[in-house]
């Protein structure tokens, strides 16, 4: 079986691409990993953007996707033409921790046609750091 990395998963390029590895990927649900470093984009003084764990939900789906997508068609290939539409209900439980692996979990809850809805939960080392939903065209 040929390995997929996660370049053939999603557009997004460094410093960009903010997940690290899609860990597990099923028809309704995937997991991603995350780590963000001092010098990352998306870390300002020491503090991680609260939109960057927004985004590492994002990513996640996308590799998901793209993942589908390739087992699917049985070829390789970034997803394409996925849109965030809304995000709601998203909320920061704790600090988000620099160097630390963070696991995002992503859940299907509502499919309607090219819409997504999804439910994302993000932790580090069993500590839950956010919550949220997405709504996505893909």
């Amino acid at each position: 079986m040929m390995r997929v990395t996660l370049d053939q998963l999603v557009p997004h390029r460094a410093p960009m691409q903010w997940i690290n590895a899609l860990i597990d990927c099923t028809k309704t649900t995937a997991t991603a990993t995350a780590c963000f470093r001092e010098n990352d984009f998306a870390v300002t003084a020491g503090k991680i953007s609260e939109t960057a764990l927004v985004e590492c939900v994002a990513q996640t789906v996308a590799a998901a996707l793209g993942q589908r997508a390739q087992a699917g068609v049985g070829k390789s290939g970034a997803a394409a033409n996925g849109m965030l539409i809304a995000v709601s209900n998203f909320k920061i439980q704790s600090p988000t921790p620099l160097g630390k692996t963070l696991h995002i979990e992503i859940r299907e809850q509502k499919r309607l046609g090219p819409m997504l809805l999804i439910a994302g939960k993000i932790s580090c080392e069993g500590q839950i750091i956010a919550t949220g939903e997405l709504s996505l065209y893909a």
